[in-house]
This record gives C-alpha cells, sequence and structure tokens, in this order.
C-alpha cells in the first residue's frame, strides 16, 4: 500500500556540516535523516518513511495523517524552532517535497497465509469483470479500516 508525506529538505554546506541534507518530516515522530545530495536524501527519506510507518503498523499504532503541504512551511516548520539549537539553512537550496513509500516493501509479516472465506455472487462477478487481484483488495480494505479505526 502506497503512503506519502510531506517532507522538508533543508541545505547547510558550512564547512560544519559533513552530509548538507537534513530531511525531517513533520507529522512523524522522531524522523530525521540526511544526505549527500538530493538523490541521496531523497533515497534516505524514503528509507526512514518506509520504516517509521512499519513500526507504526507493526505495533498496531495511529498512522498519522498526512498534512497538507501547502499548510508547510521551512522556518515554520523548523523542526528546532523550539530548541536553543541555531540551526542554519540555505532558503534557495533548501525544499519542501512529497516522498511516497510502498509499506509492502518493509513489512516484515508480507508472508501470504491461506484463507478460505466466502462473498457474494455479485460481489464475485464485479470482481472478475474489473480483473481484481481478491488477495489485494482484501490487504488494502483491512490497511484502510485499520487506519481509520486510529
Amino acid at each position: 500500500m502506497l503512503y506519502t508525506y510531506p517532507a522538508l529538505f533543508y541545505f547547510d554546506d558550512t564547512e560544519t556540516e559533513e552530509v548538507p541534507y537534513f530531511v525531517h518530516f513533520p507529522d512523524l515522530e522522531n524522523s530525521a535523516t540526511q544526505g549527500n545530495n538530493i538523490s541521496d536524501a531523497i533515497r534516505m527519506a524514503v528509507d526512514l518513511l518506509g520504516n517509521l510507518l512499519t513500526y507504526y503498523v507493526e505495533d498496531g499504532k495511529h498512522v498519522p495523517r498526512p498534512s497538507n503541504i501547502n499548510d508547510l512551511s521551512l522556518v515554520g516548520n523548523n523542526p528546532f524552532k523550539d530548541d536553543d539549537f541555531d540551526f542554519k539553512f540555505q532558503v534557495d537550496k533548501s525544499f519542501i517535497s512529497m516522498v511516497t513509500v510502498d509499506l509492502d516493501d518493509f513489512l516484515d509479516y508480507n508472508d501470504p497465509i491461506e484463507l478460505t472465506l466466502a462473498i457474494p455472487k455479485w460481489a464475485d462477478e464485479s470482481g472478475k469483470r474489473l480483473h481484481l487481484h481478491y488477495s489485494k483488495a482484501l490487504t488494502d480494505a483491512i490497511m484502510q479500516k485499520t487506519d481509520e479505526a486510529h
């Protein structure tokens, strides 16, 4: 199942920073990573997002709803704004972007199990017409219900 969250990519190439990109997901606790360049920072962000969301799902925790990217700002959502830490970044090279992850690639217990279930005839006919993969449809529906329950 695909999940997409906004991430803040802060750039600082001063001498004190060995890795110039700092990435933060404002909707997720303890969500920081770094990258040597944009590609590396995005790859690291995808990996972090997948691991964090896997933690939420596997531990039965509420998966937070992603913020609207248009409501975020690099300054207003600075993860260090309430700390005594002087966080410097170059505004012209920093940006906000959506990051998407396929959680199926991260979940440890993704091995299929055999189940027998019954569905109404109309649902079977409709599913066949739509060429639905029943296992995927059921898995997606359970994930959606799990998200709604929290």
